[in-house]
């Protein structure tokens, strides 16, 4: 076994911080409270409040399921329960209208499944819904950490339970002991670890240090947000990722106020050799008690993670396993567009438009070709849910996707604005653009074919989610592509024209990003150079190059015509062509747009078991879902009533419909697998044309 790695922190700087420094922090705290980052004093006032009447229940509800359990009143009345905070609002960098994420800790007499669950009186469910000012209660049992939802005087409550393996819980527990871990359940440890990272990272900045961390941090959510890759699920970053890259900087430097570390943040991770990761903590590879953490000598999925940010509590894990090819290439260019502001900052050494590097990034005038997701389902109660599985899935097409092309997902989900109060839908889109590979055995068997067809990954993705087990009657999602001059207008910002942003998407699709597309015209010597160069290449890997040259009497024809596989028929481009040309183009060969229809195509004892299979098992391989604790959107809602919601079993013996709602992909008849259906009958879907 290889020799155990220790990653040790050595400060860069240790400083104190200069005047200019410190009127920089000023202005970055001004700037934040400018953007309403900062809540008011009542409603602090009101959380606190709302925390306290939490706390008071559950010492009452503990006491409760010891008299039901028919204990003895001295061991009644010493028992006891403790909410701890955790994320965002333990840290201290939540903002107006934020929830709080809570854990409950209970002894071990007191169980999940009987006790925090269910209608019973003794149930901490139960005496939610009967506590004055609880509102919009949701039991949430089989996700990757059970939680209750509810809000308590319009603050919004996520609320976990961890079962300890102790007679009584001390006023006085330390959750960051290991032992506090002994002998629970998956669950509860997953549930602790919430809290045990939140306190680690705050002990790792040190007391001195954490105003300005809170100040950084609260930037660079800001900043994420507005740039697009605040979002764990679709494969950026989430609230803990944040955190420690934000902490590790405040290891660096130990004596850095908040403005520097924000111009530090972009200079260290725009040169962080990834995948070498980030550790706060070293990790314990002794492993005192057997539970499974990150370490990639003994795991290869491991060793497969492009972007490792550790979390630094026991057992370490990664936080950023969602990351893939393209959002990490999308990150690295938004790290570089920071570097490149903040060093004009500093070589001026005057004021800092904070402003300029907070822009907002314009999504939809980068790209030519985008894809629309299309979530709908029939009621509120059924879109929660469904629109939550859809979108932890999002980043399933990305990985599709990236093989063939370049894809930006966008995280913020769309809703129209003409949309009514009962309109049960959201839109996602992804900008595409050409994608170039480096020559190889591979890539140069693929470049001989000019057309990649997007069929087969948005067909894959939709059958992954319609095949989840709660799907009801009028889930659905639609994916069409479309023209950036197709888009509907609401997604522009306000002030800008719909068809004014084609000179920024041409730019972007011939930025110089690594998988950018090449414009600069080559001189017939440099061309006859490459195609030499990539004979050679196709000679040693005994690939024989086809002829494209274009017949004679093809010379005229169109090089538009539809399902043309390749474009051989155009005249040689000349240089102010060759731009317009390298780009990529869309077909869509589906015919007429089409509906939703509410139905799903999937085998339903073939296909949705193997999907529903591979979804469970990208769940059990998560170690810190949803930004803190591995929260998963793959849930099944239990209404407050207790019982599943409406039409749940009737739902998965629903004969499934012949006719699929979506558009411009294939179609397979009911009861039928797709892989069972000849290629040559299936409709063919989004075509993606390379012109080069």
């Amino acid at each position: 076994m290889p020799p155990v790695k220790e990653y040790k922190i050595e400060s860069i700087s240790e400083a104190a911080p200069t005047s200019l420094d410190v009127k920089q922090t000023a202005e970055l705290r001004t700037f934040l409270q400018d953007q309403g980052l900062y809540e008011s004093t009542d409603e602090s006032s009101l959380r606190e409040e709302v925390l306290g009447t939490l706390d008071k229940l559950v010492k009452d509800w503990v006491k409760k399921v010891g008299r039901a359990a028919e204990l003895a009143d001295t061991f009644v009345a010493d028992s006891n329960a403790k909410i701890f905070t955790f994320g965002s609002y333990r840290l201290g960098v939540h903002g107006p209208g934020a929830d709080i994420d809570t854990l409950c800790v209970g002894p071990r007499h007191v169980s999940r499944e009987t006790d925090f669950f269910g209608l019973e009186p003794h149930c901490l469910q139960s005496m939610l819904m009967e506590l004055p000012g609880v509102t919009q209660l949701q039991a949430v049992k089989d996700s990757y950490v059970p939680v209750i939802k509810f809000q308590l005087h319009g603050i919004s409550i996520d609320l976990l339970y961890a079962q300890l393996q102790l007679p009584i819980v001390p006023d006085d527990l330390d959750v960051r002991a290991q032992s506090t871990l002994r002998n629970c359940d998956e669950q509860s440890v997953r549930a602790l670890n919430g809290c045990r990272v939140t306190d680690t990272i705050l002990a790792e900045v040190g007391a001195d240090q954490i105003p300005d961390f809170r100040i950084a941090l609260k930037a660079m959510k800001l900043w994420a947000e507005r740039r697009g890759v605040y979002s764990n699920v679709t494969g950026f970053l989430g609230g803990v990722n944040w955190a420690i890259l934000v902490a590790y900087i405040c290891r660096l430097y130990p004596k850095g106020v908040a403005s520097t570390i924000m111009l530090r943040f972009f200079k260290i991770y725009c040169n962080w050799r990834w995948p070498t990761p980030i550790v706060l903590q070293q990790i314990d590879h002794n492993n005192p008690m057997g539970m499974k953490q990150w370490d990639p000598r003994l795991d290869y999925r491991d060793q497969s993670h492009l972007m490792p940010i550790i979390t630094p509590a026991y057992p370490c894990m990664n936080s950023s396993y969602n990351v893939s090819d393209s959002t990490l290439r999308i990150m690295m260019d938004e790290f570089t567009r920071g570097v490149n502001i903040c060093d004009e900052f500093l070589s001026r050494g005057s004021k800092v438009s904070w402003s300029r590097l907070f822009q907002e990034d314009n999504f939809f005038q980068h790209f030519k070709n985008y894809l629309q997701i299309e979530v709908v389902a029939a009621n509120e109660q059924h879109f929660r849910a469904w629109e939550g599985w859809v979108h932890s899935r999002l980043r399933q097409l990305v990985r599709r996707l990236e093989v063939s092309v370049g894809v930006r997902p966008w995280p913020k989900p769309l809703k129209s604005p003409d949309a009514g109060p009962h309109s049960y839908r959201t839109l996602y889109y992804m900008g595409l653009k050409k994608r170039s590979t480096q020559m190889t055995a591979n890539t140069l068997s693929r470049a001989t074919n000019a057309s990649v067809n997007l069929n087969g990954p948005v067909n894959e993705f939709r059958h992954l989610v319609m095949s989840w087990d709660d799907w009801q009657e009028g889930m659905d999602v639609v994916v069409r592509h479309l023209k950036q001059k197709d888009l509907p207008a609401f997604v522009f910002p306000e002030g800008q024209q719909q068809s004014a942003p084609t000179a920024s998407a041409a730019a972007s699709e011939a930025s110089s990003a690594p998988d950018a597309l090449e414009q600069t015209a080559e001189t017939p010597a440099e061309g006859q150079k490459r195609k030499r160069a990539e004979d050679q290449a196709a000679a040693a890997v005994g690939i024989k190059k086809p002829n494209t040259t274009p017949p004679p009497e093809a010379s005229g024809a169109s090089a538009n015509q539809p399902g043309d596989p390749m474009d051989c028929n155009e005249q040689p481009a000349r240089p102010s062509q060759r731009a317009s040309q390298s780009e990529l183009q869309v077909e869509a060969l589906g015919g007429p747009a089409q509906e939703p229809s509410g139905s799903r195509t999937t085998s339903e004892t073939g296909q949705a078991d193997r999907q529903a299979a591979e979804a469970e098992a990208d769940m059990a391989e998560a170690g810190d879902v949803g930004e803190w604790l591995g929260m998963d959107s793959s849930r099944k809602v239990v209404a407050a009533n207790g019982h599943a919601p409406v039409g749940a079993i009737a739902g998965k013996q629903h004969r499934l419909s012949r006719q699929s709602s979506l558009n411009e992909v294939g179609k397979t008849p009911a009861g039928a697998s797709s892989q069972a259906v000849p290629a040559a009958k299936q409709q063919r879907g989004p075509t993606v044309r390379f012109r080069s």
